[in-house]
C-alpha cells in the first residue's frame, strides 16, 4: 500500500467503505511549531548526552529554522500540483527554484563561535555560486548524497526543508491508498524518512513514517519492512529493554533498518531530535549486518 494525494472534492466522488478510510494516512508538517518544539527536545537531549556539543549545534540549526518561518514566510498557489500523478512537491511536478539559498544565507549567519571545521564548510558555501548551490541540492533531492560534502549537506539539506516544509503546510489536497510499492517514499515529496513514529492521542497505536525533507508524515502498517514491505522475521535491537521507546526494526530479507519511536512510552519524543540523540542505537544494529533506510539531514557524515 502507499499513499496519493488527490483533490478533496476527487476523494468525495469515490467509494468511501473501506477500512483504512478511518485510518489518517497523512499528515502535513506545522512548520510555526514543529521547528520550535524541535529545537527545545534537542537542548533537553544535550544536557545528558554523550553528543551534548553536536546536538546543541543541532538546536542552533533549529532555532534559525524557527526564525525563517517567523520572520520569512512562503507562500505558493499549489492547487494544480494535486491534480498530477507524481507526489505534488516532487521535482517532476514542481521544479526547485532558488528561494531556498536565501534561507540558506539566513542559516549561515546564525553561527557567529563553532568549531573549526563547521566555520569551514559555512565558508566553502558562500563562496558557491547560485548554479553551484542548485547542482549540490539537486544531488541531495535525488539521493546523489555522496557528491555533497556530509558539512555542507546538512547546511543544504536544513535550508531545503524549511522551503519544503512551509509549501507541504499549505498542500489542500486529500491523501487516498493505492496498491502499489512507493510506501517508503514520501507521498508529498517523494524523500526517504527519517523513522517511524508510534503516535499518542485519537492515532493512538498507529504508526507513521516521518519525511527528511518536508516534515510531512504518512500511514505504514507496523511489524513490516518499511524499505521491501517484508513482514517476516522482523527483529527489533534496542539498548535498554524490550519496553524501550526507541528501537530498531530490522529486516532479515533486505538487511535494513529503520527506527520506530513510540511517544505511547515517551510523549516527549522529537522523530528528528531522538534519531540524531539516540546514534549509539545505529552503531550496534549496523555491528549486526544491517544499513540504514533513512536519512537523517543532521547525521550526512556518519
Amino acid at each position: 500500500m502507499s499513499i496519493k494525494i488527490i483533490p478533496q472534492q476527487q476523494l468525495e466522488q469515490q467509494n468511501s467503505n473501506s477500512v483504512i478510510r478511518k485510518i489518517p494516512l497523512l499528515f502535513y508538517p506545522s512548520p510555526n511549531t514543529l521547528y520550535i518544539h524541535r529545537a527545545e527536545r534537542l537542548r533537553l537531549l544535550a544536557k545528558e548526552s554523550p553528543f551534548s556539543d553536536y546536538l546543541n549545534f543541532c538546536a542552533t540549526i533549529a532555532e534559525g529554522q524557527a526564525n525563517i518561518v517567523k520572520l520569512e514566510p512562503i507562500q505558493m498557489d499549489l492547487s494544480d500540483a494535486v491534480h498530477k500523478d507524481q507526489p505534488p512537491l516532487s521535482l517532476d511536478v514542481l521544479p526547485l527554484t532558488t528561494l531556498w539559498q536565501d534561507y540558506l544565507t539566513i542559516l549561515l549567519t546564525s553561527f557567529s563561535q563553532t568549531t573549526s571545521e563547521i566555520t569551514q564548510a559555512i565558508e566553502q558555501l558562500r563562496q558557491n555560486s547560485v548554479q553551484q548551490l542548485q547542482d549540490k541540492a539537486l544531488y541531495l533531492l535525488t539521493g546523489k548524497f555522496e557528491l555533497v560534502a556530509g558539512n555542507e549537506s546538512l547546511f543544504i539539506w536544513s535550508a531545503l526543508s524549511v522551503y519544503y516544509s512551509q509549501l507541504a503546510s499549505q498542500i489542500k489536497g486529500t491523501a487516498i491508498a493505492e496498491n502499489t510499492d512507493k510506501h517508503w517514499f514520501c507521498p508529498v515529496c517523494n524523500s526517504m524518512p527519517v523513522a517511524s513514529v508510534i503516535q499518542l492521542g485519537n492515532n493512538s497505536g498507529l504508526r507513521y513514517l516521518h519525511c527528511s525533507l518536508c516534515e510531512s508524515e504518512w500511514y505504514v502498517p507496523r511489524v513490516k519492512c518499511t524499505s521491501c514491505d517484508n513482514m517476516q522475521d522482523i527483529q527489533y535491537f534496542s539498548l535498554e529493554n524490550e519496553l524501550a521507546a526507541i528501537k530498531t526494526e530490522c529486516c532479515e530479507a533486505c538487511h535494513g533498518y529503520l527506527k520506530i519511536l513510540d511517544q505511547d512510552k515517551d510523549p516527549h519524543i522529537e522523530v528528528v531530535a531522538d534519531d540524531i540523540a539516540s546514534l549509539i542505537l545505529d552503531m550496534k544494529t549496523e555491528e549486526e549486518g544491517f544499513a540504514k533506510s533513512g536519512v537523517n539531514p543532521f547525521i550526512f557524515g556518519y
